[in-house]
C-alpha cells in the first residue's frame, strides 16, 4: 500500500470516528443505536490505529 492511500484511508477513518462521536452526543438514540454506533466506533478506532502503525513503519 502506498503512503498516499494510507493517508487517505487514515482520513477517512479519523472523519468516520468523528460523525460517531456526534451521533453520540445526540439524545435521539435508544439503546440499541447508542451500542451499535459504540461497537461501530470501536472497530473504526482499531483499524485507525492499524493504519497509523503502518504509517509510522513506512
Amino acid at each position: 500500500m502506498e503512503w498516499r492511500e494510507l493517508n487517505c484511508i487514515i482520513e477517512a477513518l479519523e472523519a468516520l470516528i468523528e460523525k460517531y462521536n456526534s451521533q453520540l452526543d445526540s439524545n435521539e438514540l435508544d439503546e440499541d443505536d447508542h451500542s451499535d454506533i459504540t461497537n461501530d466506533k470501536a472497530y473504526a478506532e482499531i483499524l485507525l490505529s492499524h493504519y497509523q502503525q503502518n504509517k509510522s513503519e513506512f
